[in-house]
């Protein structure tokens, strides 16, 4: 009878669960845009195919990349994490979906479009539904309802710049999934003190660093965070570092075994190699300070408070409503901004400011969505002891910036970028409705999209790219868009109304 009650009472959050699956699966179909959407992670997924494969690290026609390593062989200058997360993915569409592919008779290009198609489909839905869920496990162990922390899962995925993420295939949902884990495992850890909690942290921190070097930066602040908590100290540091120690001994390996030091970075010889004549001695980090530190704020084609409204909304809220705020809370917001404070500092100086070709500052990203995770579940548990007037301008904020957050992905983030350089300064935002206006109506001013190519000049979705190689294909796949379209609401309605339900339950 007590295992029968038990899976009685599990069964509600493994149908949210599955829910949340779903959601994910709908979410990368709908904003697929039929590649990785980075050339970034087509050079990760080259990588992965050098360690499965041994193909070469660098793809021979990738020349104007790759940096010179032992024995003259050209190597790739990023970190190996993303590459060992799209290996299973990778081997996978390897044996089921391209030997079908000659059934097709598609030519050797056409075939590996499709298999990056379908890995980036693959890997995006898994990091999806790690983010969602771990989402929603971390905000109940603040004692916010099921309901809230499902909808704080949800304003995470639709109302920050985590869609724009998700659509490029770039490591920093990479980096937010594993950020959500190391924080959950301290979390758990510091409601039980057992040690395996600690464990779970540190691998989710040791895995970061492995896919990016600044990981190392919320590795000490969530140590830090869970010391501070008290109580099991020596337990969690013993659990928390050994994975670490293992990562850092595998990262050194793997420098040395590429570069044939083990006490130099990728990135340091990178400079070295890569450094214009006229760059300081410095680069790649010879960007002015202050510059790339303010501008990180305040700058109209970077700033976190414009391409992640809800960092606004969670500071007017911590102001309204700071004394009535659990005392727990108040810690773990501090120590993220403590980290968003030193990823700007850190990136500040860094030569391609924010990133240059991405929605927003793509170096300081995962800090700002772990505050914006905050910012509707607070809403919601505060929301009552605000004014009408007041309620309202805070969720008009939210509505916003899921708005926003749906344009970012309607059309390549190339095009903003294209036009700066053309005069058209006004900030990435400002470009976009524009262009998106210009676009819907048919009405696009010839200066803006001179030498644009017409793929960045409509939407980024597959199937509306489909037009200009597949047309026949295309209107099939529009067809199946619009379906998903018009699912995504309902789905979303869903899982709510599930997690509601689960809440009355007795």
């Amino acid at each position: 009878m007590n295992a029968i009650a038990r899976r009685g009472r599990l069964g509600p959050e493994w149908r949210l669960r599955l829910l949340f699956l779903l959601l994910a699966l709908v979410v990368c179909a709908l904003v697929n845009p039929g590649n990785f959407g980075a050339i970034d992670t087509t050079r990760r997924w080259q990588v992965a195919r050098w360690i499965r494969l041994g193909e070469p690290e660098v793809s021979p026609s990738d020349t104007a990349y790759g940096i010179t390593g032992r024995n003259g062989a050209r190597h790739s200058y990023t970190g190996i994490g993303q590459s060992l997360l799209l290996i299973p993915f990778d081997a996978a569409v390897d044996a089921v979906v391209v030997p079908q592919l000659g059934r097709f008779h598609l030519d050797a290009t056409r075939q590996k479009q499709v298999a990056e198609l379908s890995i980036a489909f693959l890997m995006q839905s898994f990091v999806t539904a790690g983010v969602l869920i771990l989402a929603y496990e971390l905000l109940l162990t603040f004692h916010f309802s099921r309901w809230v922390s499902t909808a704080g899962a949800l304003g995470l995925l639709l109302a920050t710049s985590c869609l724009a993420y998700i659509q490029s295939a770039q490591e920093n949902e990479l980096l937010l999934l594993l950020a959500l884990c190391a924080l959950w495992g301290v979390r758990r850890f510091y409601a039980d003190h057992r040690a395996k909690w600690a464990v779970v942290a540190g691998s989710a921190c040791a895995f970061a660093i492995l896919t990016r070097a600044s990981a190392l930066l919320e590795t000490g602040v969530f140590a830090a965070y869970a010391l501070s908590a008290g109580g099991g100290r020596k337990r969690f540091l013993a659990g928390y570092l050994a994975p670490l120690a293992a990562a850092i001994l595998f990262d050194r390996w793997y420098q040395y075994y590429r570069f044939g030091d083990a006490f130099s970075t990728y990135l340091g010889i990178a400079g070295k190699q890569l450094r214009p004549p006229s760059a300081p001695p410095s680069y790649p980090f010879s960007y002015p300070f202050w510059k790339g530190f303010f501008g990180t704020l305040f700058s109209h084609d970077k700033s976190i408070f414009l391409f992640d409204p809800l960092v606004v909304l969670l500071l007017l809220l911590v102001v309204l409503t700071w004394r009535s705020l659990a005392g727990e809370l108040k810690r773990v917001l501090g120590w993220l901004a403590l980290l968003e404070v030193l990823y700007i500092a850190s990136s500040a100086r860094y030569f391609a400011f924010g990133g240059d070709v991405a929605w927003g500052h793509r170096y300081v990203i995962m800090p700002v969505q772990l505050l914006c995770l905050f910012a509707i579940p607070i809403l919601l548990a505060q929301g009552g002891k605000l004014t009408v007037g007041g309620r309202r301008a805070l969720w008009a904020i939210v509505w916003a910036s899921a708005i926003l957050q749906a344009a970012s992905t309607a059309i390549a983030p190339n095009l903003e970028i294209l036009q700066r350089g053309m005069g058209y300064d006004h900030g990435v935002i400002w470009n976009r409705a524009v262009n998106l206006l210009e676009i819907a109506t048919s009405s696009e001013v010839p200066g803006r999209f001179a030498g644009v190519p017409v793929e960045w000049r409509t939407l980024a979705y597959l199937p509306f790219q489909l037009r200009f190689r597949f047309p026949a294909l295309a209107r099939w796949a529009i067809a199946g868009w619009l379906a998903l379209l018009a699912l995504l609401p309902l789905l979303v309605f869903a899982i709510l109304r599930a997690a509601r339900i689960d809440v009355k339950r007795p």
